[in-house]
């Protein structure tokens, strides 16, 4: 793997933009290590932190635009492919309704869930969210997710590895844990409105 990041960081801002881009689409790239590892060179004076960052948001943000474009306009393909299932106009409408709800938040928070935000913008553009929600509530994923990453990395320094470790035991079952948290308060508002 560190061959790998030293392959990409060869061709600086560039590499890295188009890294995180194709990461995010979907390639097979560890997304949190090459963020830690650019953190851990700016903190060295190889990269400068103030260029990064940007070149990292815009990378992502490009990549989770991609994904969300061809939901958007694969939607009918799939929906036509598999028409076959036992899926009924009511249950799409109940789809379509909980990802109108809960959707914006999946994609705010799926970054930090590896497999997760490879498929939340995805989702976003089969069921029909606007391009401003999405915007709004992507792209904010995207600076807080780099950032999150970046800065670990460039605390770390030299210990820069350690953050795949502490975000398969710590980060993501603490997001989890959040995520869980705002259903469950969402879930909690709902219920209240009813009985009003």
């Amino acid at each position: 793997m560190h061959s790998f990041l030293l392959l990409i960081t060869k061709y600086s801002y560039a590499g890295i933009f188009i890294a995180l881009g194709l990461g995010i689409v979907g390639l097979p790239i560890p997304d949190e290590s090459l963020i830690a590892y650019t953190g851990f060179l700016s903190s060295q004076g190889k990269l400068d932190v103030l260029l990064l960052l940007p070149v990292m948001i815009a990378g992502t943000s490009l990549g989770i635009t991609v994904s969300y474009l061809l939901g958007k306009f694969s939607r009918h393909y799939v929906s036509d492919k598999y028409n076959k299932f036992p899926v009924n106009a009511a249950h799409l409408q109940n789809i379509k309704e909980f990802y109108d709800k809960y959707g914006r938040f999946a994609l705010l928070i799926g970054y930090f869930i590896p497999g997760v935000r490879h498929l939340t913008a995805l989702f976003a553009g089969m069921n029909y969210m606007t391009y401003r929600q999405f915007a709004l509530f992507a792209y904010t994923g995207a600076f807080l997710w780099t950032t999150t990453f970046l800065t670990l990395g460039y605390w770390l320094g030299h210990e820069w590895r350690l953050v795949s470790h502490l975000s398969n035991h710590f980060l993501i079952p603490a997001i989890i844990l959040v995520i869980l948290g705002l259903f469950f308060l969402l879930y909690l508002r709902n219920r209240n409105n009813k009985d009003m």
